[in-house]
């Protein structure tokens, strides 16, 4: 009769393999994480969003650059999508002159992002955008599709809040709400998100 719970080896090699998936995320998970707070910090020191945006994009272009001369993976996962919206944030300041659309950003992409990620679950079963956010969900089996589309809803919810905080908050209380409540309230979701990507049965 087979035992419910894993062997010692299979238990090794398991907690093993998770370390190893860890160690390949880190590196992209501190990127993600440093570029935010530099948003916050040049934003706060300059008052100036703008300025923020721009200094951003800079390091995130670095980013870019000093991957193609080291092996570990500093765009993996969702850093990229960091990077993508540093630069635009830039774009959109450049553009059209007025630091609103900056603070807007993060409903214009949300939508834009939740969208793609939602044709890719409808469409493609979450091969593309569902099994790689999958990657950070180390040791849970996840069903891409269900990840997908959780995750699409989890970005237009977001969206939808950023659009709140921009027409309701000040700009300095929209600079806290964007790089200290966001991604906290949106991780606290996201469980919700993980539990409902699990296969079904």
């Amino acid at each position: 009769m087979n035992s419910p719970h894993p062997e010692p080896l299979q238990l090794q090699t398991q907690q093993q393999r998770e370390a190893a998936q860890w160690a390949r995320n880190r590196p992209s998970l501190i990127v993600d994480i440093g570029l935010g707070l530099l948003f916050f910090i040049v934003g706060k020191v300059t008052g100036n969003l703008t300025t923020a945006a721009l200094v951003g994009a800079g390091a995130g272009l670095a980013v870019v650059v000093v991957q193609r001369f080291v092996k570990a993976d500093l765009l993996g996962g969702l850093a990229m999508f960091g990077v993508f919206t540093l630069l635009l944030s830039a774009g959109f300041s450049l553009w059209f002159q007025d630091e609103r659309m900056v603070q807007l950003k993060g409903s214009i992409l949300g939508v834009l992002i939740a969208s793609l990620i939602l044709a890719d679950a409808l469409l493609n079963r979450g091969r593309y955008f569902g099994a790689r956010l999958a990657r950070y969900l180390i040791g849970m089996p996840v069903d891409a599709r269900r990840l997908a589309l959780g995750m699409a809803l989890l970005g237009l919810t977001m969206a939808g809040l950023n659009l709140l905080a921009t027409h309701w908050l000040s700009k300095d209380a929209w600079l806290f709400y964007t790089t200290f409540v966001d991604a906290p309230l949106a991780m606290v979701l996201g469980f919700g998100v993980f539990r409902f990507a699990r296969p079904a049965g």
